[in-house]
């Protein structure tokens, strides 16, 4: 049974989060870690998601070329050493669901610059767990304390993308052997005002009916709308946090998650490290046990951009603890 937690008990973690395709970042993050991994320095590099999306021009954009170096680089130095968290900009493409935030459609630039390694990368990101817990009692993760998740710490845990697909797909082939497959492709167009080859291609980069991912729009289309278990990762990976509560409600609920999120680990989990939203600057302490991380693109200004360095069996008793091992990622002279 798959399980999407790992445990680090020992050794050092340089944790980064949110390059969103930011090819320098990405660069002068793995020339860091390589050259303290020489030293001894650091055993371990955590990217908290969101490695994609960019929102600069296509030129700028180097997603897709981040990921591939990234399988490359795990496929060196080994997956135990090199650790890549699910975001919510590589959840959709396991999906085929559409990612925008206003006016900027996130997902067909990286579908359509997929091609011949679609298999791959897609393989890739079903593979990726959600949260690493540590001897240190700081719990990693992409979008921090999500407060519905601490209902589904064991949905969580054990998270099977591939039952979910097939059930989906089942439903299509029920579909088709009924004679009903048309009649959902015409509802699809209906609701989209456009006909659905159109839509395929524009956001799956599929341009030919015969390909077996034609119906995958559909099949997204069903999984969003059907699947409980989609929706409780989905809400774990957007969440927006301490939005909308008060200082004290959100305060208690992170120690409630923390303490959800102990269950199997190897110590107390007291303080979440997470991205996912932007701060001023490369970080923000939240409160007592959240630590916001921002590495690149979000971080204002960029430059100030962060990582941290956990040692992962060190007691962490709050967020403030951190803040000594936080180091810039843009100043290579600057080293731990």
């Amino acid at each position: 049974m798959t399980d999407r937690f790992l445990t680090l008990t020992n050794g050092i973690a340089m944790i980064v989060t949110d390059l969103h395709g930011d090819r320098d970042a990405f660069n002068r993050c793995l020339n860091l870690y390589n050259t303290m991994r020489k030293r001894g320095d650091a055993q371990y590099l955590v990217f908290l998601g969101d490695l994609i999306h960019g929102n600069d021009s296509p030129r700028d954009d180097d997603s897709l070329g981040i990921v591939l170096d990234l399988i490359a680089v795990r496929q060196a130095l080994g997956e135990d050493s090199v650790i890549v968290l699910l975001g919510n900009h590589e959840m959709p493409h396991i999906y085929g669901v559409s990612l925008a935030r206003g006016n900027i459609e996130y997902t067909p630039r990286f579908e359509h610059a997929l091609g011949a390694h679609r298999e791959q990368v897609l393989s890739f990101f079903e593979s990726l767990p959600f949260y690493v817990q540590t001897t240190a009692g700081v719990l990693l993760s992409h979008a921090g304390p999500a407060l519905d998740s601490l209902w589904h710490v064991d949905t969580l845990r054990h998270f099977d993308h591939r039952a979910i697909l097939d059930e989906a797909d089942a439903v299509l082939q029920q579909a088709d052997e009924k004679g009903d497959l048309d009649n959902l492709y015409r509802h699809f167009q209906a609701s989209y005002r456009a006909p659905y080859r159109e839509i395929a291609y524009r956001y799956l980069a599929v341009r030919d009916p015969d390909d077996p991912r034609y119906p995958h729009l559909l099949r997204a289309f069903i999984v969003s709308n059907q699947s409980r278990e989609f929706q409780i990762l989905w809400n774990a990976l957007f969440a927006t946090n301490e939005r909308g509560l008060t200082d004290t409600a959100y305060l208690t609920g992170c120690q409630r998650f923390l303490d959800a999120f102990s269950a199997g680990a190897p110590a107390p989990q007291r303080v979440a490290v997470s991205g996912h939203i932007a701060t001023p600057a490369g970080h923000q302490i939240v409160n007592d046990h959240h630590l916001r991380l921002s590495s690149a693109a979000h971080a204002h200004p960029r430059k100030a951009g962060e990582y941290l360095l956990l040692d992962c069996a060190k007691p962490v008793q709050t967020a403030t603890d951190l803040l000594g091992r936080l180091r810039p990622v843009f100043d290579q002279a600057v080293y731990p």
